[in-house]
């Protein structure tokens, strides 16, 4: 792979520029044959874990590209940086602020359509999942104003066919600015003015996603992600700006003034079930399309039988992101984070260091409560010698670093995503409750931190060059000079005489044992004389009874009574 993709210089891309780029980096699959838009989603089943970019499509003048950033592969490749550093890189940049730039035009103005004109359904539109309501368009950065404040927010919003110049918009998790926005425009009795951005490098959707405070431009924090001021790009028919390096740009308003009243849905969710059922949310009425000649129509994958391996994954970093950049801010020495691409934003792990007693409970309360996504809903908090890249090591520390009784916190009634199917009405405000688990080794209290370091096999290394081999008299005397020295764990003994026969060694070792008792240096409880004083690890003689503690002992019986007593 590529190490070094155009995108770590961190310009502005043009679509055809990052599909090279990803192909050259062998992300992405390039399919030359014409394809039918009904075999669009097997396509994208088939290779769930690369782009795909398909050059024709039947009866549209668009290519078509999906699954361009549906995995932790692709996020570090367009970072520059590797999967554990993802969280800490994201954090970082979305601190940034660097001022766009306005530009006089961009290649998606080559094609304008307004008014009568719009047609959406010139678009590659197709059925995703078998119960889906209709097409939709998922690879939607919505560009929205705060009625009050004039800040830009862009974040992605599913959006459904409803007419040839109609869309639905997903608006129904309460936290999300768009949604915000919106209300605050319905509050005023006006619609609210959008811009649907269509297609885009994986970069820009990861900064579009970072969470940074409410009143924050996120143009601005564009800009930092680049490096360089975001070239921008004004609507033809509103006020509102967009990335000159966007393909298609949809601008229209949300019927905000009819509320959130329009069926929208069923859908196959990020879940890879079909939780959410059918919402009711805003209708979007298109006025104007405009893209490039010849643009890239971009889809963003969800659902389906590798739920971990789509574009809805764009999640993970962001969610990483905010939990990185919310333990640091908590005083919590982290060392990574990471959101497992099975747990599907709902789980997520962090390794830190912890420095008192309650790092490891307070990490969890930030970890399920920091994210603007409302995720996840279950934790897990590591010390800084798990890499919690290993689910096997994950595994093995919630078995065994883990007591549920005393390492488990609970917080009802938080924030959540909507589609988790044990929401009930997501038409209503909705809660969840959310789990942490402490696998961490406890700081305080009655423990041998010891007993918990990983076990490893015994590696002597090479055998040194011309060892002589010593019979077993001499080995036995040389052995107990050695001891003798210092006591000695039995991997000690055998580095020193490493190359020697096993048999003879070990019948050295056994012609001493009788003299040798363990020094109390755990974990290691090494060998020494008994002679010597330093054997006091040893166990005396212990007293063997059959006798249970943890019964009563039985009561004595009672002396027998005769007639004269």
């Amino acid at each position: 792979m590529d190490a070094t993709p155009a995108s770590v210089a961190r310009k502005q891309q043009s679509m055809p520029d990052f599909v090279a780029a990803m192909e050259k980096a062998g992300l992405l699959l390039r399919i030359p044959e014409e394809k039918r838009v009904d075999e669009l989603p097997m396509l994208m089943e088939k290779h769930y874990d690369k782009a795909i970019f398909v050059e024709r499509i039947h009866g549209s003048e668009f290519s078509f590209l999906a699954n361009a950033y549906s995995n932790h592969a692709q996020y570090a490749w367009a970072l520059g940086c590797s999967p554990a550093e993802i969280g800490e890189r994201t954090a970082e940049l979305a601190k940034g602020r660097i001022k766009p730039k306005v530009v006089a035009s961009a290649p998606c103005k080559d094609v304008v359509l307004k008014g009568a004109d719009v047609d959406l359904t010139r678009l590659p539109m197709f059925l995703h999942h078998d119960r889906d309501g209709h097409a939709y368009t998922n690879d939607n950065l919505v560009v929205t104003k705060d009625p009050d404040t004039g800040v830009t927010d862009w974040g992605i919003y599913r959006s459904m066919f409803r007419k040839i110049n109609e869309k639905n918009f997903d608006m129904t998790c309460t936290s999300h600015r768009g949604r915000l926005n919106a209300l605050k425009y319905k509050a005023r009795g006006e619609n609210m003015p959008v811009a649907i951005v269509l297609g885009g490098p994986t970069l820009d959707k990861i900064a579009a996603l970072a969470g940074v405070p409410p009143e924050t431009e996120d143009f601005e924090v564009l800009g930092s992600f680049y490096g360089a001021p975001a070239h921008l790009v004004k609507c033809e028919t509103n006020d509102l700006y967009v990335p000159a390096n966007a393909e298609i740009v949809l601008e229209g308003e949300v019927i905000t003034t009819e509320g959130w009243v329009w069926d929208e849905g069923p859908y196959g969710e990020f879940t890879g079930m079909y939780g959410g059922g059918m919402k009711h949310n805003p209708r979007v009425v298109i006025h104007c399309m405009t893209y490039r000649k010849g643009a890239i129509y971009q889809t963003a994958t969800i659902g389906g039988a590798h739920p971990g391996f789509t574009d809805n994954m764009l999640q993970l970093p962001a969610i990483e992101s905010d939990l990185y950049a919310g333990l640091s801010a908590g005083g919590i020495h982290v060392v990574d984070v990471r959101c497992p691409a099975p747990g599907l934003s709902n789980i997520a792990y962090a390794s830190i260091k912890p420095q008192g007693g309650g790092d490891a409970k307070q990490a969890l309360a930030i970890m399920l409560t920091c994210s603007k996504q409302g995720l996840p809903k279950i934790a897990m908090v590591f010390d800084a010698d798990v890499d919690i890249w290993n689910d096997e090591r994950i595994a093995q520390c919630m078995a065994f670093r883990y007591m549920p009784d005393r390492d488990t916190i609970i917080i009802p009634q938080c924030n959540t995503m909507s589609t988790d199917p044990k929401i009930t009405d997501p038409d209503k405000p909705f809660v969840c409750s959310k789990i942490g688990l402490d696998c961490t080794i406890p700081l305080v209290g009655d423990v041998q931190r010891s007993h918990f370091d990983w076990s490893s096999p015994c590696d002597l290394g090479p055998v040194p060059k011309d060892v002589e081999p010593l019979d077993v008299a001499t080995l036995t005397k040389d052995m107990e000079a050695f001891i003798r020295a210092a006591p000695r764990s039995w991997k000690d003994i055998l580095q020193h005489y490493h190359g020697q026969p096993y048999r003879p060694l070990y019948q050295a070792f056994s012609a001493l044992r009788d003299r040798l008792g363990r020094h109390s240096d755990e974990p290691w409880f090494r060998y020494a004389f008994l002679d010597s004083g330093l054997a006091d690890a040893t166990p005396q003689e212990v007293a063997l009874s059959n006798h249970d503690p943890r019964h009563q002992p039985a009561p004595a019986a009672p002396r027998n009574r005769t007639a004269a007593s």
